[in-house]
């Protein structure tokens, strides 16, 4: 269908004179800074990357990407998209969760402040696009050497209203929760942590974007939803995007403890 609505538009377009199709662009030089500069990623800190998608449960009970499409009576409904969101540590965040104590066995606890940024800006649902962070109810991080540079991650989160029967209705009521483990290796000799890797599954519920809600046809008043994180390197165009929630857009919540 999307070939067949192209085509034509496609060859018209590449019969344009080249000043057509590649219009002189303004000399960078005049171009005026930003009123509000976009943020930079911590010098040193830690540039990780998370999705969300939707999930479903199979037969056997085990969870897995829902496929829903928005607008489903519609001949041309398109999926609804895993979205992208970042999460940025400073360097003696990232420290931080590395024990010093490097016995197989030895665990620690995450700072609260890293469980509330993680929970709260990356551990939510975040399906419906840009959404404002959640606030921690309720959570517990920990790391627990499994080996000499590998480290395992643990952890739950509340997020969020809490679900009642009264507050199905409720047009401004959303929050979620979320069961997450993971692994962090690190490399004692460079002294860096070269690989953040992450999931979790949880469970969503409100109406604060009913719309949204039944354009893709959530069944019932909650539903599965699943994030998975990555370390990027911080340099790539895409990996330089802030995190959402860092531009407070609506919300009240400061991303660093100290901002």
């Amino acid at each position: 269908m999307l070939e067949k609505d192209l085509t034509p538009l496609l060859t018209a377009f590449r019969a344009l004179p080249e000043s057509a199709r590649k219009p002189p662009l303004p000399d960078p030089k005049s171009a005026t800074p930003a009123k509000r500069p976009v943020p930079k990623a911590p010098k040193n800190g830690l540039v990780v990357r998370g999705y969300c998608t939707y999930l479903k449960t199979d037969e056997s009970g085990k969870a897995q990407r829902a496929q829903r499409l928005y607008y489903q009576q519609n001949p041309d409904a398109w999926a609804a998209e895993t979205q992208n969101d970042m999460l940025w540590l400073t360097e003696s965040e990232w420290r931080s969760l590395i024990p010093e104590n490097n016995e197989v066995g030895t665990q620690i606890s995450v700072p609260k402040e890293i469980q509330r940024r993680f929970f709260s800006t990356i551990g939510i649902d975040y399906m419906e696009g840009s959404v404002n962070a959640l606030p921690l109810r309720e959570s517990t991080m920990t790391i627990t050497v499994e080996k000499t540079g590998r480290l395992r991650i643990d952890g739950f989160g509340k997020m969020g209203k809490a679900y009642t029967d009264q507050s199905k209705k409720d047009p401004r009521t959303r929050g979620c929760e979320l069961r997450v483990v993971g692994r962090i290796h690190y490399d004692p000799k460079q002294k860096k942590i070269t690989s953040f890797d992450l999931v979790g599954v949880g469970e969503a519920w409100g109406n604060k974007m009913e719309y949204t809600r039944r354009e893709i046809g959530i069944p019932g008043p909650r539903w599965q939803y699943g994030i998975a994180c990555e370390l990027v390197t911080g340099t790539a165009p895409d990996d330089l995007i802030p995190p959402y929630n860092m531009l407070h857009y609506g919300s009240k919540m400061k991303y660093f403890a100290e901002d």
